[in-house]
């Protein structure tokens, strides 16, 4: 058995009057956007659009979680874009609702969101998939996400089949490729603090609601 004695470390962060505002202050989306740029601009932070999407599986009857990458957020929610026929894909469609959770563990700052989950249009993700790098295009077009496969060599051989096919220029955009956008009923901002006494500020309401509204939202402060 492994023991987790190891060295922790020990939360310094700043309250969330000094990390951007009161809970009674900004918006959701205020506070979020003011967060963001903080993660971008902190060269501690590698990747700050990863975050974890937590799913339901109906088959299994269990709670199913990975590491992605979150392509943008507005007032109306996040979006990501996958294969929708993978695992993940799968369970949208039997339960469209899920949370995700952008942690930037070197500010000691995480933020949590729960809601429905509802698919782009077929314009969102053409304007997205034409953004991205060729191969990147070509290894979606390539995987049949989630399904086995017979070795490390099968994946490459099928890459190399769709690159083989497109030869000059775009790769088409996959029936199967497209996003989604999470639209939060609620949003939870956590500062890891001293002695573990994390500051904790949860905005929550019945439906969905633009996060940019100062209405509709009931904001409350979380013991730790």
């Amino acid at each position: 058995m492994h023991s987790n004695d190891y060295q922790r470390i020990v939360y310094t962060g700043t309250g969330l009057e000094a990390a951007g505002g009161t809970e009674r202050g900004p918006t959701p989306l205020t506070l979020l956007e003011q967060w963001w740029e903080a993660a971008v601009a902190d060269p501690r932070v590698t990747e700050p659009a990863a975050a974890t999407l937590a799913t339901f599986d109906v088959g299994t009857g269990l709670p199913d979680s990975r590491v992605l990458l979150i392509k943008d957020f507005d007032a109306q929610g996040l979006r990501f874009f996958t294969n929708r026929a993978s695992a993940k894909g799968q369970q949208l469609e039997t339960t469209p609702a899920a949370s995700i959770t952008m942690l930037w563990h070197p500010m000691f700052r995480q933020v949590r969101f729960r809601g429905p989950v509802e698919q782009t249009s077929r314009d969102e993700d053409l304007a997205y998939w034409q953004t991205r790098p060729r191969e990147s295009q070509i290894g979606s077009s390539s995987s049949h996400q989630s399904q086995p496969v017979e070795s490390r060599e099968q994946v490459a051989q099928n890459f190399q089949k769709v690159e083989r096919a497109h030869p000059d220029g775009e790769v088409p955009l996959p029936t199967t490729w497209g996003g989604y956008r999470l639209r939060p009923v609620e949003v939870e901002f956590w500062v890891g603090m001293p002695a573990r006494l994390h500051d904790r500020v949860q905005w929550s309401a019945d439906r969905p609601l633009p996060m940019d509204s100062n209405h509709g939202w009931s904001v409350q402060r979380l013991q730790p």
